[in-house]
């Protein structure tokens, strides 16, 4: 089986559902294994297969584990986004 990074297992998902599921997937692993690299005095491996595809990646500390966690938060939003539709409501000043 080959080794993706997590871009490119995003980027493999087809509809905007699929990817924001896989993102969720993503960040439930992600979080399992900041809780492991606590155990590990702060090295963290992080693999995540999901029986099409394997993701493989490191970090250095448990803050690279969260700052990526925050970042795949931020992309899940952009799709959600994409997907629901962005609505600004535009109102006057009289109209609170």
């Amino acid at each position: 089986m080959t080794t993706y990074t997590i871009s490119e297992y995003i980027q493999s998902k087809t509809s905007l559902d699929a990817k924001i599921a896989a993102i969720d997937l993503l960040i439930d692993n992600m979080i399992a294994s900041a809780a492991d690299a606590i155990d590990n005095s702060g090295t963290a491996s992080y693999s995540f297969d999901d029986g099409q595809m394997k993701v493989m990646t490191q970090y250095r500390s448990v803050d690279e584990v969260m700052k990526g966690i925050q970042s795949l938060e931020k992309i899940k939003q952009i799709y959600v986004n994409r997907r629901n539709g962005n609505i600004t409501v535009l109102r006057g000043r009289l109209n609170y």
